[in-house]
């Protein structure tokens, strides 16, 4: 079988789950999520830690490479992208697709940073219903049946204002299980949701067959939707907002709403001023950079103030950082999705996004 691990199926997977289905009480959250079809087998949920499904966007192609992925035994897959962007909208979308492929899923959310010990034993304990001997560790659980483990808010056990990638002290031990769970032989799946990716991903990508990363990006013109929705006038300036917000559709939304509340719904009276209007976006990405060390600060400061892309291949001789700390610094902005790469030609430039631009020149000094 794939990857060349035998696979012990103990449950056949026939439960179809899907985000319009109720969710349980929540007194109930943390027992299996079952449904079942006379006496047919079923496939064993717990999904207590997933959000409630919202709106969703366009987004066929990246479901249909994910779950190519799945299909393909791929044991480790990041998906990336700035808050909003839909990474969570995604993964719930795609569970209803591949959960035929699964005998349990699970969902669960770091945002309180667990620590790995405690979560492993979390995920042991809904695992150990299914059989009635204790397996010695997660592993082996992940042998025995074919899992989709999906960890969300993964930022959250990172450092902040040090490089990304950085583990709080006395989460560094999440480091070798990701590894642990890409290079072991088993036939389950981990599913990371992420703002900035782990360190170990960029090495572990080299095998494509066991480690996938995807990074999500804006809705492009499928955004309009979004307009559509609020009730915006003016669709000949709904490209310029798409663009704007780099098709962000948690930013759109935001925008939108601003522009209904103060300026009567005139996207051409929002697009006047001079500074693009942030509002409540500005706590949005205030979460980001609250993350930032001073060193990636001082290089978005510079960047924002470029009026176009421009090259690396020099440090800027206004900033006092060295060479090394300068790439650093960048290098940990791109892992971050804070910087865009601009290919032009044969040359590679860097670009900060116009918000996010808006909201360095004004908070970062």
């Amino acid at each position: 079988m794939g990857n060349g691990c035998i696979h012990i199926r103990n449950i056949s997977a026939d439960t179809f789950y899907s985000p319009e289905v109720s969710q349980p009480e929540p007194q109930d959250k943390d027992k299996f999520h079952e449904k079942t079809r006379n006496s047919e087998p079923k496939i064993h949920l717990d999904l207590g830690d997933a959000p409630e499904p919202n709106l969703f966007y366009n987004r066929t192609s990246e479901l249909t490479t994910l779950e190519n992925w799945i299909l393909s035994r791929t044991r480790l897959i990041t998906i990336l992208g700035l808050s909003g962007i839909g990474k969570t909208a995604l993964t719930l979308q795609l569970i209803p697709q591949i959960q035929h492929e699964f005998d349990c899923i699970i969902w669960r959310s770091l945002h309180n940073a667990p620590p790995l010990a405690s979560l492993q034993t979390n995920l042991i304990q809904f695992l150990s219903q299914q059989q009635e001997i204790e397996l010695p560790d997660l592993i082996n659980y992940l042998r025995s049946y074919r899992c989709l483990i999906i960890l969300d808010d993964v930022q959250t056990i990172f450092s902040s204002q040090q490089l990304a990638g950085n583990y709080q002290p006395g989460y560094e031990n999440y480091g070798p299980f990701f590894k642990q769970i890409a290079e072991s032989c088993h036939n389950s799946c981990l599913i990371l949701i992420s703002w900035e990716k782990p360190r170990e991903i960029a090495a572990l990508e080299n095998q494509q067959k066991n480690c996938q990363t995807l990074q999500l990006n804006g809705l492009g013109e499928s955004a309009r939707e979004i307009f559509t929705e609020k009730g915006l006038a003016e669709s000949e300036n709904w490209s310029k907002l798409i663009d704007l917000y780099r098709g962000n559709p948690l930013w759109l939304n935001t925008a939108a709403a601003a522009i209904l509340d103060l300026f009567n719904g005139e996207i051409s009276d929002f697009l006047s001023y001079d500074s693009l209007v942030l509002g409540d976006l500005e706590y949005l990405l205030h979460q980001h950079f609250q993350r930032l060390s001073d060193t990636e600060k001082q290089v978005m400061s510079w960047l924002a103030n470029q009026n176009k892309a421009v090259e690396i291949s020099k440090k800027p001789a206004l900033l006092e950082l060295s060479p090394s700390e300068f790439l650093k610094a960048v290098e940990s902005l791109r892992r971050r999705l804070l910087i865009e790469k601009v290919q032009k030609g044969d040359r590679t430039l860097f670009a900060v996004q116009r918000a996010i631009a808006e909201y360095t020149k004004t908070n970062i000094k």
